[in-house]
Formats: structure tokens, C-alpha cells, sequence
């Protein structure tokens, strides 16, 4: 009933981002809903917001009701959770608007022209709006000790980086990533491509890690960090102790420029026999 490129323009899901903790993986996320007549749905209680997420490695699938945490100006923004034993691998996340009840005379005013001022009779459960699709990369319970390579890096918007990222080592659990505002909002939108988050983002953060680890060991200094203990053991199993910065950056995320590059050809291709 709904034309697909005006719902996107009025209900969308914005700055997604995803913490992964010992138990739980949380994503929290920002709805931008300006059509009123949907709002007055979800107002009334005739219509509810909801995630449907599912994990192809696992065969998990389900809805969850998103937990509201902060009202903005223009949005608001809200929080799911999934516990990690439910997750693997990649991982896809639907916003939905669903009819909460049988709506017997359901309308839009911005409904596509073909309808014009056409009722429709909409049943419990139909979905009603499609606020857009997010995936992300999760693993299964992990020992908090030596969790996986992610884990060990969290991402976060700096609005006072004029550009650039900014590493901050002061957390007992994760190096902690700034990513300047404009550049952020880009990362967060390569969503889809994780291949060009690691090559652009993510090795540039692991170099600057493991300078760090380096001088850290270099002063004699004990870091007892989790995710320090964690890039240690990775460095050793893969034997690149003598191995420069950038050579064990490249074997630790396994060649992720060369994968990156090989993703955009695939692509490419695929695009071509289209």
C-alpha cells in the first residue's frame, strides 16, 4: 500500500551502533518517523515499532520490541539487545512498523496516488512501514578475558575531531576509536561492506593499538587489559613477534586490503552481468 521511497523518506533508521559485551550484544539506534498518521497509529496503540533481526550462522530469527532511551529534537533513539549465545557471524537487523491490532479502515495521506483516498482492511501483525536494514558482525559467548578481535575496539562519533579517527587507551576493556562526525556517519553506513570498515577504519586503529603495546612494553610498563591481553595472545599464536606494526596489523585482520579490493572486483562483475 505504501510506495517504498516515500516510506524511506519519512521513517528511517539512523546512527546505528552496535557495543558487544561478555553475555549480550547491543545496538542502539535513532528512528526519524515524520509521517502522522503512522505517529498517531503508535500513539493509540494500534501499531508498534519492532526489529526483526535474524543470524543465518545460527538459524536465529525473531522480533524485539526496541526499548526507548532518549527523545532528540527530530528523532528518538532506542536500544535491543540479543544474547551472544543466539549470535554468530553476520547478523541482520529490519526496523518495521506491525499492526498491533485489526485496523478496518486503514489510510495514509501520503499512501501512493494509484490509491487515492482508498481504506484498506489491515490485520494483527501485517507490517505497515519498513524504517530500512542494517547487518553487523557478531560472535558467540566469549570468554571476557580474551574476547574476539572486535570486542576488543568500540566506535564512537567525536563531533570536536575536525577529521581523522583518535585512539583513547584509557579503557580497561576496549581501545575506544573517535571517528570525526562526517566521516562516522560514512562508517556507520558501510554497514553492508564490513570488508571496507576493516581496510579504511579498522587496520589504521590496529596499527596505532599496536605502536601503543609496543612503547607500553618498550618502558617496562604492565598492561593488564583485556583487550591488550587479547591482541598479545593473537600477535603470539600467529608467531609475528619480530614482525613489524603493519605486518602483524595485515596477518592479525588477514589481509584486509587485499580482501577489500577483492569484494569491490566480485562486485563489480556481478554488476556487470547484470
Amino acid at each position: 500500500m505504501d510506495d517504498s521511497d516515500d516510506v524511506a523518506s519519512f521513517f528511517r533508521l539512523l546512527n546505528p551502533r552496535m557495543n558487544s559485551l561478555t553475555e549480550r550484544m547491543d545496538l542502539e539506534f535513532e528512528v526519524e518517523l515524520t509521517d502522522e498518521d503512522l505517529s498517531s497509529h503508535l500513539q493509540a496503540g494500534t501499531a508498534e515499532l519492532v526489529v526483526r533481526w535474524k543470524c543465518a550462522e545460527t538459524f536465529g530469527l525473531g522480533f524485539l520490541k526496541p526499548k526507548l532511551i532518549q527523545s532528540l529534537e527530530r528523532s528518538k533513539r532506542y536500544l535491543v539487545s540479543l544474547p551472544q549465545d543466539d549470535l554468530d557471524g553476520r547478523v541482520e537487523f529490519q526496523l518495521q512498523i506491525l499492526a498491533a491490532t485489526d485496523i478496518p479502515f486503514y489510510c495514509l495521506g501520503r499512501q501512493n496516488q494509484d490509491y487515492g483516498d482508498a481504506t484498506f482492511r489491515v490485520g494483527e501483525g501485517s507490517v505497515l512501514a519498513v524504517g530500512g536494514i542494517i547487518t553487523v558482525q557478531a560472535r558467540k559467548l566469549y570468554d571476557p578475558m580474551q574476547p574476539p578481535l572486535e570486542a576488543c575496539f568500540v566506535f564512537k562519533d567525536a563531533p570536536t575531531l575536525p577529521s581523522g579517527i583518535e585512539l583513547d587507551f584509557g579503557d580497561s576493556e576496549h581501545v575506544v576509536v573517535w571517528i570525526a562526525s562526517e566521516a562516522f556517519q560514512d562508517f556507520v553506513a558501510l554497514g553492508g561492506r564490513p570488508e571496507f570498515q576493516v581496510a579504511s577504519v579498522m587496520m589504521p586503529a590496529l596499527m596505532g593499538t599496536l605502536e601503543y603495546m609496543k612503547e607500553v612494553g618498550e618502558n617496562g610498563l604492565v598492561d593488564d587489559t583485556a583487550w591488550h591481553l587479547s591482541l598479545s595472545r593473537r600477535i603470539k599464536d600467529l608467531r609475528a613477534e619480530d614482525k613489524s606494526v603493519l605486518e602483524q596489523a595485515q596477518a592479525i585482520l588477514e589481509d584486509p586490503v587485499g580482501r577489500a579490493i577483492k569484494k569491490e572486483t566480485e562486485d563489480m562483475d556481478q554488476e556487470d552481468q547484470a
